[in-house]
């Protein structure tokens, strides 16, 4: 069936009159400042008498006049002004829905947020709020200014007031009226220490974190997550428009076009050829090459690409005492499959063609499940293991989920980790009461099974596929992070560098400050690579997007290297809580496109849809998951670099092909390894008492 899709932009019409502002250079109130990035000529010439080189920023008051003030009339067509328009446009809607009585705030990306409180949901702890946010743009998609309507989930607000709450160490943001603040923000202003001042603590809500609802016995529901995301999305969106952006009120500021999201235009949507995605996994008993699209349902009946070089393999299990009964039945499952029929998994070694077994002589069993590690580094000393010719694995069976409330149970896994890579072994958690629930309902256990083989094969060294399609000589380096909530500060890890078939080489990890060693880190990883072999082009995806300054010892490095090849920056974001997304409305009501999908959303930057639904759905099931499309923006320091109109569909088809190569699960992810990989390692690694060893910085220990 021919897709049909819509975004969540809404297009309203140009001014028939452009406003007219005032201006003063001083900040009085109800002002909002204009930052010298906006100073246009007809600013500059109302100020005729102040030199505005050296001066940051002026004040508007909008439309509000000023006696004996300067105005200027917006020219829309002036780049700097039409900018002052997004600026007055934002303040319209900010006031529109202060006016209404709603918490309006900023989102993580500075665009306006607006919560809409529940009917239901709410219980006698907290209120519950829907956020919506709004994207203001000028003609990206369509010849109109664009408002971009996004569902950001929801917050809970405690119906305890902070007066009332005697642990403040764990109050973090809270409502106060219409605005939201951080309860722990550094009072390092007049401007902070005067609102903070302000506050009155029976009138300041908490927004609901887990360590406060626990120390406040709130009861903690299990999050439930949409069957299609797409779904609630899309309802959501429409019943928030129809009910506050379709009025006439609304209209005033925002005159639509229609009282309708707007389609996708034809001209801008593509697809990237599903066959280029084609996974190449073992070869059969007459040599036969095998190849396949989706592994979940290859891996029932095709051997891995590759199997660990170290052909003697063994595993033991780290755990605790009363856990030790519980260790055989799981082996058993794991060893020879958990169904009768085994008709998904037959066993770890069918399922990744490998040889296993145990080494009894190396099972750890600890008595303190809060503080097992002396015990573990205890045993662990007196034990000999031959890494010469035997590659060993360790099951940690965990007595805590990743969700445990105490932040030192959660570490333990860690350092187990962390002590284990030390002695050259990979580790495996297993959640024990997980496992066990998991073990009486054997249907789903055989999935998480599979996974874990999945994810043993590939830190063992395996292949478990590659890349089918490889005709191209690129390198391509990810660069990922992962932000430290406890900490408030972000890791990075980098240069992590693969070879254009998909397969990796490896990486690194850095501190967020650390710019000079992650561009040498990537320059290593650039010389390395063109030093045994030619390289048409060198691809970064980052994270963000890349700064001049995080580009710059880059580009000197390629330049000493003297490589006059092109090079490719590509920033990959996710699209799970933000900005403009896309849904097909003809099928059956999911309304996922396809994957492979890529609509141009502005110059050089474009949604792609990666996912495990192919243009004839034969092979989609609902288990597959509904993920949103990340968002791509391309760039070059290269003056020459798009030239050839090929180039962007090759960059696009490689993060497509890269989301492929996950191994540790069987479930299509929307966000290329690239990304992943790294976000992984900089969440663990930075964690490690002794970083990452050498000899581990080409493994996949972190799966």
């Amino acid at each position: 069936m021919q897709e049909h899709l819509k975004t969540n932009i809404l297009n309203f019409k140009w001014p028939n009159s452009a406003p007219t502002i005032y201006l003063t250079l001083e900040d009085m109130e109800g002002s909002h400042p204009i930052h010298k990035s906006k100073f246009s000529r007809q600013i500059k010439e109302v100020f005729p008498d102040t030199d505005l080189s050296n001066t940051d920023q002026i004040f508007t008051t909008f439309t509000t006049e000023i006696p004996d003030a300067p105005s200027i009339k917006l020219n829309l067509v002036d780049g700097r002004e039409l900018r002052i328009y997004k600026q007055f446009l934002k303040h319209q809607l900010r006031s529109y829905f202060k006016s209404k009585d709603y918490i309006v705030v900023k989102n993580f990306v500075g665009d306006v947020q607006v919560w809409m409180p529940s009917k239901k949901g709410n219980t006698a702890d907290y209120n519950l709020y829907y956020k919506f946010s709004f994207k203001i743009q000028f003609a990206k998609l369509t010849d109109l200014p664009e408002l971009i309507v996004s569902y950001d989930g929801t917050s809970k607000v405690l119906t305890t007031s902070v007066k009332d709450i005697e642990d403040s160490e764990l109050i973090k943001r809270c409502v106060y009226g219409q605005k939201t603040f951080n309860y722990q923000m550094d009072l390092d202003t007049e401007e902070k220490q005067e609102f903070h001042n302000a506050i009155q603590f029976d009138q300041a809500f908490p927004i609901f974190n887990l360590p406060l609802a626990r120390a406040l016995n709130i009861p903690i529901e299990e999050p439930v997550r949409p069957a299609n995301k797409y779904q609630k999305y899309v309802a959501l969106i429409n019943n928030f428009a129809t009910n506050y952006l379709f009025t006439e009120d609304f209209k005033t500021i925002f005159p639509f076009k229609t009282d309708a999201f707007i389609d996708v235009p034809l001209n801008r949507i593509n697809h990237i050829d599903p066959q280029v995605g084609l996974l190449e996994f073992g070869k059969d008993q007459y040599g036969n090459k095998k190849t396949h699209l989706v592994p979940k349902l290859a891996m029932n009946n095709l051997n891995p690409y590759k199997r660990p070089n170290n052909q003697n393999i063994k595993f033991f299990f780290v755990y605790h005492t009363s856990h030790k009964e519980a260790i055989k039945t799981f082996y058993n499952n794991l060893k020879t499959g958990v169904t009768a029929d085994k008709k998904y998994f037959k066993g770890i070694e069918a399922y990744v063609n490998i040889k296993a077994s145990t080494s009894k002589e190396h099972f750890i069993e600890f008595t303190n499940e809060n503080n097992p590690i002396p015990e573990i580094v205890e045993k662990l000393e007196s034990l000999t293991f031959d890494h010469d010719n035997i590659k060993y694995a360790a099951f940690y069976l965990s007595p805590f989920d990743k969700y445990t409330p105490n932040p030192e149970d959660r570490e333990i896994y860690i350092q187990i980790k962390e002590l284990f890579l030390n002695e050259g072994i990979v580790t495996q958690v297993v959640d024990y009461e997980k496992m066990v629930v998991n073990i009486e309902n054997q249907y789903n256990f055989q999935f998480s099974l599979q996974n874990m083989a999945l994810a043993i094969h590939a830190k063992l060294g395996g292949a478990p596929w590659k890349l089918a399609v490889t005709d191209k000589k690129e390198l391509v380096i990810g660069v990922g992070a992962f932000t430290n909530q406890g900490e408030n500060r972000r890791y990075i890890a980098s240069a992590f560098s693969f070879q254009n078939n998909g397969l990796f080489r490896k990486f690194e990890y850095f501190d967020q400050s650390e710019t000079d060693l992650l561009a040498g880190s990537i320059c290593k990883a650039i010389r390395d690579f063109t030093s045994v072999a030619e390289a048409d082009k060198v691809v970064i995806h980052f994270y963000k997007e890349m700064s001049y300054e995080e580009l710059k010892p880059i580009i000197r490095g390629m330049h000493t290297l003297g490589l006059k090849i092109p090079l490719y920056i590509l920033n990959i974001n996710k699209t799970e809580a933000e900005d403009i997304i896309a849904y097909d409305l003809n099928w059956n009501k999911k309304l996922m496109p396809v994957s492979g999908t890529y609509i141009r959303i502005s110059e050089n930057q474009f949604l792609l849809f990666n996912n495990a639904r192919y243009p004839s759905d034969r092979f989609y099931s609902d288990t597959d998951g509904y993920p949103f499309p990340i968002k791509i923006k391309i760039s070059s320091p290269d003056e020459d670099a798009f030239e050839d109109a090929d180039v962007v569909l090759e960059l696009l088809t490689q993060v497509y092909q890269f989301s492929r190569l996950y191994w540790k699960s069987l479930r299509q992810q929307n966000v290329p390894i690239t990304i992943k990989y790294p976000e992984m390692v900089a969440q663990i690694a930075p964690r490690f008492n002794n970083g990452v060893p050498d000899d581990a910085k080409d493994a996949l220990w972190f799966l």
